[in-house]
């Protein structure tokens, strides 16, 4: 059933603390500003803040909205997030089924119907993307049947 993201999540924009805040001696939260500390699923954290105002929880889906747009983590834990990110927390579907159904999107995010590429996106237009969402026993399904392909090759 075709959703819009708003339906089944919900969108937290990053905002940048005042880089006086910043250091990298693990003094207050972890702080992300954009893909750059991004692994294979999860980030990695080299900086940190004493004072932030936006914020990602654990396994909150860590979005690029700047170039480039439609990068995808996972937040292994509480962190504070700058302009660059968005946080999508799951609503009423796993974030694991949640961060494979984006993955299997990317081109919705970073092309346009006309074929332009964004070098960014915002709120409503992040919320406004419409996914193709499975029922819950497929969700099930289609995780596991990942979740299996990936111990079993990697």
């Amino acid at each position: 059933m075709l959703k819009k993201l708003n339906e089944i999540a919900i969108i937290t924009m990053g905002q940048s603390p005042s880089s006086k805040y910043y250091n990298n001696n693990g003094d207050g939260m972890p702080f992300l500003q954009g893909r750059t500390t991004f692994g294979d699923k999860y980030p990695s954290f080299d900086t940190w803040t004493t004072n932030w105002n936006k914020e990602a929880q654990s396994n909150d889906l860590l979005f690029t909205v700047r170039a480039p747009v439609g990068d995808i983590n996972i937040s292994p834990t509480r962190i504070a997030i700058g302009r660059g990110l968005a946080a999508i927390h799951p609503k009423s579907i796993s974030y694991k089924y949640l961060y494979y159904l984006l993955l299997s999107n990317t081109n919705q995010f970073i092309t346009s119907s006309v074929g332009t590429i964004f070098d960014s996106i915002n709120k409503e237009a992040l919320e406004s993307v419409e996914l193709n969402v499975h029922d819950d026993k497929m969700q099930n399904h289609i995780v596991n049947t990942i979740s299996f392909l990936l111990l079993k090759f990697l």
